[in-house]
Order: C-alpha cells, then sequence, then structure tokens
C-alpha cells in the first residue's frame, strides 16, 4: 500500500476529480500522534482522523511485538492473569484521556495560531513541508503542501482535463 499521506492525497484527488469529493467523507489513520499530525492530514484532504499506536504507547505499549500471543508483558494484550498486573485500569484510563485532550487542545492551539476558528478550516496552503534540494540550491526548498499536492478541479477528470498520470488511471479503470 502508500504511505498514508501519499494515498489520502490520491484518494481525495480522484474523488475531486469524478465531482464525488462532497459526497464522501475520508477518515485517515497512520501515525496521527501529535497536534501537528492531526492538522497536516486535515490539511491534505482528511475530514476525520484516527489514532492507534499512539493510543496504545499511552496505555504503556511498550512494542514488544508480542500482542497476538497473549504474552503481552505490559498486560494490555493479554489474558494472562499474570501478566496484567502493570495494567491498572485507574491509572491507564487517566493517562489516555489526558493524552487525547492535550493533544486535540495541540491541534485547536495550531489552528488557532493560524489564525482559524477551528481546525477543520486548515487547509493545504497553510501547512509548509521541505521539498527535495536542488544541487545548485542550499536552502531548505520550503513549499506548502498544496505545492506538493496541487488540488484539482471538480469533475476534471470526467471532463478528461486532469492531471496527466492522474487521467491515465482514470482513463483505464473500467
Amino acid at each position: 500500500g502508500l504511505p498514508m499521506q501519499e494515498g489520502l492525497v490520491l484518494v481525495r484527488d480522484m474523488l475531486t476529480g469524478a465531482g464525488l469529493r462532497d459526497s464522501v467523507k475520508l477518515n485517515a489513520s497512520g501515525k496521527i500522534s501529535s497536534g501537528f499530525s492531526i492538522v497536516r492530514t486535515l490539511a491534505l484532504g482528511a475530514d476525520v482522523t484516527s489514532a492507534a499506536r499512539a493510543f496504545m504507547l499511552s496505555l504503556g505499549c511498550i512494542q514488544a511485538l508480542k500482542c497476538n500471543s497473549n504474552k503481552c508483558p505490559t498486560g494490555i494484550t493479554t489474558l494472562d492473569k499474570d501478566l496484567m498486573f502493570g495494567l491498572d485500569p485507574e491509572e491507564k484510563t487517566n493517562r489516555v484521556y489526558h493524552f487525547q485532550r492535550k493533544t486535540v487542545k495541540a491541534a485547536a492551539g495550531i489552528a488557532g495560531i493560524m489564525g482559524y476558528e477551528h481546525v477543520s478550516d486548515v487547509n493545504a496552503r497553510d501547512v509548509m513541508r521541505r521539498g527535495q534540494q536542488s544541487n545548485n540550491n542550499n536552502n531548505n526548498n520550503l513549499l506548502t503542501l498544496a505545492d506538493h499536492f496541487p488540488p484539482l478541479s471538480p469533475g476534471c477528470l470526467l471532463e478528461g482535463k486532469g492531471p496527466a498520470k492522474l487521467q491515465t488511471l482514470w482513463d483505464n479503470a473500467s
């Protein structure tokens, strides 16, 4: 599969190019772990973000990779009572609650600093990302996400006016 950001942009562009973007809600997950990752993912076109690994880590997961073996050393993914001693539901509930609350607050704070009232108002022109460095250019080559992933005009793929690579994918799909 594609990395989440590139996959999200591809789906966003195909839906936009087909004139369907306003009819579909996109839920993106994958390396969503901070306020900035939420803002960036929404700016790329997601309507909602979801996190899994970040919440497992907030519970105390040490990524021992024993989830499916019933031998999780932290007690998070086991039914073995001897291993569950470290899983204090009261303490862990508090940790997860505060992690979620502070992560959402950070995302809202970033949007506020950008001048928006709501994090969903952030768009791809608001977030910067380094591009590839050229041999004769020593700066960081900062570009917006819109520069990296230019938005499409609604319905352009239906009219045969989409970017060449996407138009070819669209035309070959039947």
